[in-house]
């Protein structure tokens, strides 16, 4: 649970200050959840693909909805 929520918040950050280039952010982040996953929690193959794509899309989403978030160019 906690890594859905540093996934959003990464995401909803990287979304309404950074650049779309910044999506790779994600990979290594997701790739420690899920060591960690492996190691403590004894995930099992499919228990970690699961857990890494919702990781992965949870961080997709926030980034959306930080892009949303933007201001618009004649505001502000």
């Amino acid at each position: 649970m906690k890594g859905l929520l540093l996934n959003a918040l990464l995401g909803l950050g990287l979304g309404r200050f950074g650049s779309v280039w910044g999506l790779p952010v994600f990979l290594p982040v997701v790739a420690t959840e899920l060591a960690y996953g492996f190691h403590v929690h004894h995930l099992s193959l499919g228990g970690g693909l699961r857990r890494g794509v919702a990781l992965l899309i949870c961080g997709q989403l926030g980034f959306l909805l930080g892009a949303l978030l933007r201001p618009l160019p004649g505001e502000g």
